[in-house]
């Protein structure tokens, strides 16, 4: 598995938990939740933190053509809410995160890209390596709704962020799974959660646990949930564990000019269109649905497993 991310609170527990249960071959960073330079320091700080070697590379400051706007009115002034982190004893491997991505598609066999911040890399990816969609064994997303939005009312925040740059993936890649906001709005983490991993005392515990408690402060507050969805972290749970989610395929655009929808993810769900002729054919499978004590249960077990054994 290769992330490319924006941490971000719940980036940072989709780290965490592919730490804890994939082959975590790279990370790669964009401007996304905030700006790079806090994007690509918490790749590196949550690596710390969690005790393992693996590869950061920074990746785009700023979306294709779109002005850059932050969530940080979510996540907080540098991504990770008021959590405190440690020095950061490393430093990045690049700042060529584009031919990193590259280099893994065309070295790694059965690499699964999973990009859960805005993608502009993939964008960029794409422009440098038009084959890349078929040196990859599968590749997954964070991002996009068939329902309503959560920046706007019709657009998900990691496509609105980059919309030009969501319309390429879309496009060139033949088949991706989305994991929009029509699943991870039903995938809750709350104080059940945050204090099972608060018990379990691991640095990396503790870490989710106090990001936990930022999310579901702050979200809960915004939407008046008990819970908060750490969306990122359904993105890498449906690549390990695909049997947990359920979804449809089907054809997907993205919306550039509309004044009230651009960035949205326009998801066709008719049976034959008009008249059986002008349906395109399907290019993401789209998850509506999960078994999500199961997911929940997955992903808080993942964070508290990565560092049981010391």
């Amino acid at each position: 598995m290769l992330i490319d991310c924006d941490p971000g609170v719940d980036d940072a527990i989709a780290l965490l938990t592919a730490m804890s249960r994939a082959d975590l071959v790279g990370i790669t960073t964009v401007n996304g939740n905030v700006g790079i330079e806090h994007t690509t320091h918490n790749a590196l700080a949550i690596a710390q933190i969690a005790g393992v070697d693996v590869p950061v590379h920074r990746g785009a400051a700023r979306p294709l053509i779109a002005p850059t706007i932050d969530a940080s009115y979510v996540h907080g002034a540098t991504g990770l809410g008021s959590v405190e982190l440690p020095s950061v004893s490393r430093d990045i491997d690049s700042d060529d995160a584009v031919g990193f991505i590259l280099d893994m598609a065309r070295s790694v066999d059965d690499l699964h890209l999973v990009a859960v911040g805005p993608f502009t890399n993939i964008a960029l990816a794409l422009r440098r390596d038009p084959t890349l969609p078929q040196r990859l064994a599968g590749f997954t997303i964070m991002g996009g709704a068939a329902g309503p939005g959560n920046v706007t009312s019709t657009a998900e925040f990691n496509v609105w962020a980059d919309p030009e740059a969501a319309a390429m993936v879309f496009n060139e890649f033949p088949m991706l799974t989305m994991v929009g906001l029509d699943v991870t709005h039903k995938v809750l983490l709350g104080p059940i959660e945050r204090d099972r991993l608060r018990a379990a005392r691991t640095p990396s515990s503790l870490f989710a646990a106090a990001l936990l408690d930022h999310a579901v402060t702050v979200v809960g507050e915004i939407r008046g949930w008990v819970g908060a969805p750490i969306h990122d972290a359904s993105a890498v749970m449906a690549v390990l564990r695909p049997d947990l989610f359920s979804g449809r395929s089907h054809p997907v655009s993205v919306e550039l000019s509309g004044s009230l929808t651009r960035g949205m993810t326009v998801v066709d769900q008719r049976v034959g269109g008009r008249d059986g002729t002008d349906e395109a054919p399907p290019n993401a499978h789209v998850l509506f649905d999960a078994l999500v004590d199961d997911v929940v249960t997955e992903i808080v077990n993942a964070v508290i497993d990565l560092q049981a054994q010391d």
